[in-house]
């Protein structure tokens, strides 16, 4: 019995190049100072012989490839005000000169699903260039909107699924936001455009409650209706659970105030999207635990497979859809920053750096009921408004002596189908499980979700009246990844007649 199926579902995960575009520069031990992540991205970095796409196997179905930064701009390219062509560069593609910007687009989308990819998608900056020919111009709001129908049709034309717009120049003005999406809704209905979280530090000082600066809920408020998916941002490596479940409860609650239709993508940390309906954005990759001179541990892919193959039962849902709580309690998180390598990302001084996020974010269905003796995990669940399938996660945290300590706890969660999967990420104690009718005679099925194979734990669970309670050393045996780091136990289970 297999409970995942086979085939993925649109979904809007993508596999973003930018994360591996640095861990490549990182393989140069004596790297000259001028060279930079973007200058990474070429025809053979992507599918030579040891290229980036070859990677994913079993999962490229499920992800859309997003070329980022340095795609279309010349090696060496440091002024801002030459980005935004979609022109792929010919000396980075070779096999593309000669070839109109709409063939160009073409031919790297045809190339992509050749590898069984889902398709093509494209980082873009909220900005034209500025800077044409060494002429710098000026263009009238008239002027852009042309630039970006024609980019449009490019697109249309070269089969892209997807836009990533960050930065440039009108990077948190709402307006233009609206306008690129105008444009691309108008001349390119098929394809799907994301805008970014703005406004928002990347560290907090310790704060004790959710303040969310004006600007920035106005700016979610006008945004995420122009959306078709809105991406978190990009938090520190040390700090990102906590920072993507404070950004995600901040971005979910604008969605609902502005009855959004957008997804809200949670770029690299699988779990919090698999278990609030979110869209990934992944940027790891297994090629991490190659490279030699890496300044950070890898992380380890198997987090990422297990959401997406949670994500063909119950894939993501719009983020103003349904019902939203989130929880009072803030839990802190604390990153005890050594010195740093120069150059490493975030440039920070050492010290000691706070985020603070709810301590528990349900979507249709009541916050879950957490009890620890001492720090508590981060709790996350939702109910699938279509699929009715449940998910929740216990989420890493970190503390200043270490990263992704998991702090076990006892955790109920109330909303479940009978009917429905089960969907389980992270380490506790013990998970109850409150059904909607009695379960005590179904049989448990349990599920590791990177295998095929479901088998049957039902004298391993125990069963009583509407509830199902699993134990949490029976979670890290059927669902501790094998040759898997620490990599986050995660299981899919099936109540059965």
């Amino acid at each position: 019995m297999n409970l995942i199926p086979a085939i993925p579902q649109v979904t809007g995960n993508y596999f973003c190049t930018w994360d591996s575009q640095c861990d490549h520069m990182y393989t140069w031990k004596d790297r000259p100072s001028w060279l930079s992540a973007r200058d990474a991205m070429n025809e053979d970095f992507l599918f030579g012989e040891n290229g980036l796409l070859n990677g994913f196997e079993g999962l490229r179905e499920d992800l859309i490839v997003v070329l980022d930064d340095g795609w279309d701009v010349p090696y060496g390219a440091k002024d801002r005000r030459i980005f935004g062509s979609l022109e792929a560069d010919p000396e980075r593609f070779p096999s593309l000169a000669g070839l109109s910007p709409a063939e160009r687009l073409s031919a790297l989308s045809d190339r992509i699903r050749a590898l069984g990819y889902r398709g093509l998608g494209l980082w873009v900056p909220t900005q034209s260039p500025s800077l044409v020919n060494g002429e710098e111009i000026s263009r009238t709001p008239e002027q852009e909107r042309l630039y970006w129908e024609e980019r449009a049709k490019w697109c249309r034309d070269g089969g892209v699924l997807y836009l990533k717009a960050d930065w440039g120049a009108h990077q948190g003005d709402a307006d233009y936001c609206a306008m690129m999406t105008a444009c691309m809704r108008k001349y390119a209905p098929e394809l799907c455009i994301e805008h970014g979280f703005a406004g928002r530090p990347l560290f907090e000082s310790e704060t004790t409650g959710p303040a969310v600066p004006a600007a920035t809920q106005a700016y979610l408020e006008k945004t995420l209706p122009v959306s078709d998916y809105l991406r978190t941002y990009d938090v520190c490596h040390e700090l990102r659970y906590a920072s993507t479940v404070d950004r995600a409860a901040i971005c979910l609650n604008a969605a609902h105030a502005c009855n959004a239709d957008a997804v809200l993508n949670i770029e690299d940390t699988a779990l919090i999207g698999a278990a609030l309906g979110c869209a990934v954005g992944v940027m790891r990759h297994a090629l991490e635990e190659k490279r030699k001179y890496l300044p950070l541990p890898p992380r380890p892919v198997c987090e990422t497979a297990a959401a997406l193959r949670w994500q063909r039962i119950a894939p993501p849902f719009a983020a103003g859809r349904g019902d939203l709580r989130i929880s009072d309690e803030r839990l802190r998180d604390v990153w005890r920053c050594p010195d740093r390598a120069p150059g490493l990302w975030p440039d920070v001084p050492e010290g000691d750096y706070f985020v603070t996020a709810p301590a528990a974010v349900a979507r249709n269905m009541p916050l879950p009921e957490v009890a620890a003796e001492g720090e508590k995990p981060y709790v996350l669940c939702s109910v699938h408004p279509d699929t009715g399938a449940l998910c929740v996660a216990v989420t890493p945290r970190t503390f200043p002596d270490g990263l992704d300590q998991t702090p076990l706890a006892e955790i109920r969660v109330r909303g479940a189908s009978s009917e429905k999967p089960v969907g389980i990420f992270g380490s506790f104690t013990s998970l109850t499980v409150d059904f909607d009718e009695p379960v005590e005679s179904r049989r448990v099925y349990a599920q590791n979700l990177l295998c095929d194979t479901a088998e049957n734990v039902t004298a391993l669970v125990r069963l009583s009246g509407s509830r199902l309670t699993v134990p949490g050393d029976l979670m890290r045996r059927i669902g501790a990844p094998e040759d898997c780091g620490n990599g986050i136990p995660a299981v899919v289970m099936q109540l059965l007649d």
